[in-house]
């Protein structure tokens, strides 16, 4: 196997602390949920990881029963009966899912893919009303199965992925739109779309300031047994670029 802490770019020596923030740096960068991520190399840091956190045994460790072993074959079916049988549990999986401000809009579920060790699956799973960047959602059954009983469980932590039209505020969005110093002047009336696919119509009053946010109620992101979060709408005024030749003009003719 590769050098596991070369794969991480840490030393033999460097602490836990360490080799923990460097795995969540790779991981992060090649998760293959992200637009830029690589599965191979995402594989190979996991592997490295787990490498360094459960070392591979190389020497036998020294049984203190092994005296007693044709005895408690005799009398006990070869169990030792001073240890108390270790039950085996299957463990959690933890992946970070990059979603769209669509995916937290929608009911429909998603398809993520989830590493099982060395295999990965492909699950589908439903998004919380209410989820925002960065929360951590636990889905019961659907981790490691490799045990007998009960599947362990599944964290997703969903990072919200930059949209081209909003920015996101908590469960508040901001829509920046851009009017003209005439408009701002004067008043006007823009249509917008909403996230939901409706269309507005707002009104801009006369001697609106750039950077001015208007309000429109329960137009943002879903909140859990709330109504959804506000829409505001943040004007940007654009301002020509006149030369001193302009200055002996009508207004109207430097305006339109």
């Amino acid at each position: 196997m590769t050098d596991p802490y070369s794969v991480l770019g840490v030393s033999r020596t460097a602490s836990e602390d360490e080799v923990k923030h460097a795995y969540r740096k790779l991981a992060k960068k090649y998760h293959p949920d992200r637009p830029d991520g690589d599965a191979a190399k995402f594989k190979a840091v996991n592997e490295a990881y787990n490498h360094i956190k459960n070392p591979p045994q190389e020497q036998p460790q020294h049984n203190p029963w092994s005296g007693f072993e044709e005895m408690f074959a005799q009398h006990f079916g070869g169990r030792n009966p001073f240890v108390q049988p270790q039950s085996s549990r299957n463990s959690s999986i933890k992946v970070t899912v990059y979603v769209t401000l669509e995916d937290l809009y929608s009911d429909k579920p998603i398809d993520i893919d989830v590493y099982y060790g060395q295999t990965s699956k492909q699950v589908t799973v439903k998004i919380p009303k209410g989820t925002k960047d960065g929360d951590e959602v636990r889905y019961a059954g659907y981790g490691a199965d490799n045990h007998p009983g009960q599947p362990g469980s599944l964290f997703v932590t969903y990072r919200l992925k930059s949209h081209a039209e909003y920015i996101v505020e908590e469960h508040d969005l901001v829509k920046r739109l851009n009017i003209s110093i005439r408009d701002a002047m004067i008043g006007t009336e823009k249509v917008i779309n909403t996230l939901d696919g409706r269309t507005l119509k707002i009104n801009i009053k006369p001697g609106t300031q750039s950077k001015t946010r208007l309000r429109i109620p329960e137009c943002g992101l879903p909140r859990r047994n709330l109504p959804n979060g506000n829409l505001y709408i943040e004007i940007n005024v654009q301002i020509p670029k006149l030369s001193k030749e302009d200055l002996n003009r009508p207004l109207n003719e430097i305006l339109n």
